[in-house]
């Protein structure tokens, strides 16, 4: 079933479980700096207080993506896939991700997971998409992974 369309809407919980991990290596470094610049500011001298500024400048794009996550309940999301091609709707346009490039499509809960290349996860619920069209999805990712295997080198 080629090509096909998916309009859904993700919420605040399967957004965080995805898009939250990528911030986790700035967040943990920002939560390190800032205590350590709090005992420093409340043991030493106070004008270490003004370093604190300093995460909010660093982490600008996780206290953002927050903001977001807490004001927009759940986000649309509009997917077109072709025969070799993947299109997602942005503000800006339509982003195609090539289907050779999956590497991974596998369910956790009630969604569907698909790992690209290029670093884009899409997260599609399980109630939205046909067992046909996971297979159509799946199948680029097989190929692509006996496409890689067989041009790895022998060790």
């Amino acid at each position: 079933m080629v090509p096909f369309h998916l309009q859904y809407a993700l919420g605040r919980r399967d957004r965080l479980a995805v898009e939250f991990t990528p911030h986790l290596p700035a967040f943990a470094a920002a939560l390190g700096f800032t205590s350590g610049i709090a005992y420093l500011g409340a043991v030493v001298s106070v004008w270490f207080f003004v370093l604190l500024l300093l995460p909010l400048v660093v982490c600008r794009g996780l206290i953002a993506f927050l903001a977001e996550v807490a004001t927009v309940a759940a986000r649309p999301v509009d997917v077109v896939v072709e025969a070799d091609r993947l299109g997602l709707l942005t503000p800006t346009g339509r982003v195609w991700l090539y289907l050779d490039g999956v590497i991974q499509v596998y369910r956790t809960g009630h969604n569907w997971t698909l790992l690209h290349l290029n670093g884009s996860v899409l997260t599609i619920p399980t109630d939205i998409i046909g067992p046909e069209q996971v297979e159509f999805l799946k199948g680029f990712a097989l190929r692509g992974w006996r496409e890689r295997q067989r041009h790895a080198p022998a060790i």
